[in-house]
């Protein structure tokens, strides 16, 4: 009788890391997800921005995470006029940044 126990907790475990392997990538996505809840409409002033990131696809909203230069972070509707205007602002500081000289 405890042989079979012992072998079928054996098997249980064996299944169980077997599922966490195979579920490895979007446990991953979860645990490094930003999902937002609460949205801003201030206007953040450029200078003060430093990137952005897209909250995760395991998010029930798709929006955009701004991030300041001091890592404050604001969520913004990807329809927001200042969004667009963030995005376009960060994009060419970057596409800038890259071109200049070393």
């Amino acid at each position: 009788m405890m042989t079979v126990l012992k072998t079928s907790l054996l098997l249980l475990l064996l299944c169980c890391a077997v599922q966490l392997t195979s579920a490895g990538t979007l446990a991953e996505d979860v645990a490094n997800s930003i999902c937002c809840f609460n949205v801003t409409n201030i206007r953040i002033p450029k200078k003060q921005l430093e990137s952005y990131i897209w909250t995760s696809s395991s998010c029930p909203l798709r929006h955009i995470v701004f991030v300041t230069v001091r890592k404050r972070q604001f969520c913004m509707n990807p329809e927001n006029r200042w969004a667009k205007l963030y995005l376009n602002h960060i994009e060419n500081h970057k596409k800038r940044a890259s071109n200049s000289p070393k």
